[in-house]
Protein backbone atom coordinates (compact mmCIF):
# COMPACT_ATOMS: atom_id res chain seq x y z
CA UNK A 1 0.00 0.00 0.00
CA UNK A 2 1.35 3.44 -0.85
CA UNK A 3 2.64 5.85 1.81
CA UNK A 4 -0.29 8.43 3.33
CA UNK A 5 -1.15 11.80 1.03
CA UNK A 6 -3.51 14.06 2.16
CA UNK A 7 -5.43 15.63 -0.66
CA UNK A 8 -6.07 18.60 1.01
CA UNK A 9 -2.52 19.42 2.30
CA UNK A 10 -2.07 22.25 0.23
CA UNK A 11 -5.21 24.00 1.23
CA UNK A 12 -3.28 22.87 5.11
CA UNK A 13 -0.42 25.28 3.94
CA UNK A 14 -2.11 28.37 2.82
CA UNK A 15 -4.35 28.01 6.18
CA UNK A 16 -1.29 28.00 8.65
CA UNK A 17 0.26 30.99 6.06
CA UNK A 18 -2.74 32.73 6.66
CA UNK A 19 -2.86 31.94 10.31
CA UNK A 20 0.62 33.18 10.54
CA UNK A 21 -0.13 36.79 8.86
CA UNK A 22 -2.86 37.38 11.23
CA UNK A 23 -0.66 36.38 13.90
CA UNK A 24 1.58 39.37 12.91
CA UNK A 25 -1.15 41.55 12.02
CA UNK A 26 -2.34 40.99 15.70
CA UNK A 27 0.92 41.92 17.02
CA UNK A 28 0.93 44.97 15.17
CA UNK A 29 -2.33 45.61 15.99
CA UNK A 30 -2.27 45.20 20.30
CA UNK A 31 1.41 46.83 19.81
CA UNK A 32 -0.58 50.20 18.34
CA UNK A 33 -3.03 50.00 21.03
CA UNK A 34 -0.33 49.39 23.94
CA UNK A 35 1.12 52.47 22.12
CA UNK A 36 -2.16 54.65 22.12
CA UNK A 37 -3.16 54.09 25.55
CA UNK A 38 0.37 54.60 26.54
CA UNK A 39 -0.24 58.20 24.60
CA UNK A 40 -3.51 58.88 26.63
CA UNK A 41 -2.04 58.46 29.99
CA UNK A 42 0.83 60.93 29.04
CA UNK A 43 -1.68 63.28 27.59
CA UNK A 44 -4.15 62.26 31.12
CA UNK A 45 -0.58 63.17 32.28
CA UNK A 46 0.29 66.27 30.51
CA UNK A 47 -3.86 67.40 31.45
CA UNK A 48 -3.65 67.12 34.75
CA UNK A 49 -0.10 69.59 34.76
CA UNK A 50 -1.61 72.12 33.16
CA UNK A 51 -4.61 72.33 35.32
CA UNK A 52 -2.52 72.25 38.43
CA UNK A 53 -0.55 75.26 37.14
CA UNK A 54 -3.45 77.34 35.95
CA UNK A 55 -5.18 76.54 39.94
CA UNK A 56 -1.69 77.76 40.96
CA UNK A 57 -2.00 80.62 38.60
CA UNK A 58 -5.56 81.40 39.56
CA UNK A 59 -4.95 81.61 43.54
CA UNK A 60 -2.73 84.76 43.12
CA UNK A 61 -3.02 87.82 41.36
CA UNK A 62 -2.20 87.50 37.16
CA UNK A 63 -2.48 89.36 34.49
CA UNK A 64 -5.38 88.81 32.40
CA UNK A 65 -2.95 88.03 29.60
CA UNK A 66 -1.09 84.61 31.32
CA UNK A 67 -4.57 84.01 32.18
CA UNK A 68 -5.58 83.63 28.74
CA UNK A 69 -2.26 81.58 27.60
CA UNK A 70 -3.26 79.35 30.47
CA UNK A 71 -7.01 78.73 29.43
CA UNK A 72 -6.08 78.52 25.76
CA UNK A 73 -2.55 75.88 27.23
CA UNK A 74 -5.60 73.86 28.90
CA UNK A 75 -8.34 74.09 25.78
CA UNK A 76 -5.04 72.42 24.12
CA UNK A 77 -4.16 69.58 26.35
CA UNK A 78 -8.04 68.67 26.37
CA UNK A 79 -8.40 68.37 23.16
CA UNK A 80 -5.34 66.43 22.67
CA UNK A 81 -6.57 64.47 25.34
CA UNK A 82 -9.65 63.81 23.37
CA UNK A 83 -7.44 62.80 20.52
CA UNK A 84 -5.42 60.58 22.21
CA UNK A 85 -8.60 59.03 23.57
CA UNK A 86 -10.95 58.68 20.23
CA UNK A 87 -7.44 57.06 19.14
CA UNK A 88 -7.48 53.92 21.57
CA UNK A 89 -10.86 53.38 21.20
CA UNK A 90 -9.96 53.05 17.35
CA UNK A 91 -6.52 51.21 18.37
CA UNK A 92 -8.94 48.63 20.57
CA UNK A 93 -11.68 48.41 18.09
CA UNK A 94 -9.12 47.11 15.50
CA UNK A 95 -7.12 44.87 18.23
CA UNK A 96 -9.76 43.31 18.72
CA UNK A 97 -10.80 42.73 15.05
CA UNK A 98 -7.32 41.34 14.63
CA UNK A 99 -8.06 39.47 17.54
CA UNK A 100 -11.45 37.78 16.49
CA UNK A 101 -9.72 37.07 12.53
CA UNK A 102 -6.53 35.28 14.36
CA UNK A 103 -9.10 33.17 16.03
CA UNK A 104 -11.29 32.00 13.12
CA UNK A 105 -7.87 31.37 11.12
CA UNK A 106 -6.62 29.33 13.50
CA UNK A 107 -10.13 27.83 13.69
CA UNK A 108 -9.92 26.93 10.49
CA UNK A 109 -6.29 25.28 10.80
CA UNK A 110 -7.26 23.12 12.94
CA UNK A 111 -9.95 21.20 11.61
CA UNK A 112 -7.97 20.56 8.70
CA UNK A 113 -5.66 19.33 11.06
CA UNK A 114 -8.36 17.19 12.26
CA UNK A 115 -9.32 15.96 9.17
CA UNK A 116 -6.13 15.46 8.28
CA UNK A 117 -5.56 13.10 11.19
CA UNK A 118 -8.78 11.43 11.24
CA UNK A 119 -7.60 10.37 7.48
CA UNK A 120 -4.57 9.32 8.62
CA UNK A 121 -6.08 7.42 11.05
CA UNK A 122 -8.51 5.47 8.54
CA UNK A 123 -5.50 4.75 6.64
CA UNK A 124 -3.74 3.29 9.00
CA UNK A 125 -6.48 0.50 10.08
CA UNK A 126 -6.90 0.07 5.84
CA UNK A 127 -3.39 -0.30 5.73
CA UNK A 128 -3.25 -2.83 9.26
CA UNK A 129 -6.37 -4.17 7.40
CA UNK A 130 -4.87 -5.17 4.31
CA UNK A 131 -1.39 -6.26 6.20
CA UNK A 132 -3.69 -9.12 8.11
CA UNK A 133 -5.47 -10.21 5.14
CA UNK A 134 -1.81 -10.33 3.56
CA UNK A 135 -0.78 -12.66 6.55
CA UNK A 136 -3.79 -14.49 6.23
CA UNK A 137 -3.41 -15.51 2.79
CA UNK A 138 0.52 -16.42 3.41
CA UNK A 139 -0.98 -18.21 6.54
CA UNK A 140 -3.67 -20.16 4.75
CA UNK A 141 -0.60 -21.12 1.32
CA UNK A 142 1.44 -22.45 3.74
CA UNK A 143 -0.82 -24.79 5.62
CA UNK A 144 -2.06 -25.57 2.35
CA UNK A 145 1.78 -26.49 1.54
CA UNK A 146 2.77 -28.59 4.40
CA UNK A 147 -0.83 -30.72 3.86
Amino acid sequence: MKAFHFRLDRILRLKEEAEQQRARAMGEAARAEATSDRVCLEQAAYAQGVGDRVSAATSVATHAGVLRALHLTTLAAMHQLEDAERSRVEARKVANEERVRLAEAQRERRTLERLKEHQREAWGKELALDERKTMDEVAGRTRGIRR
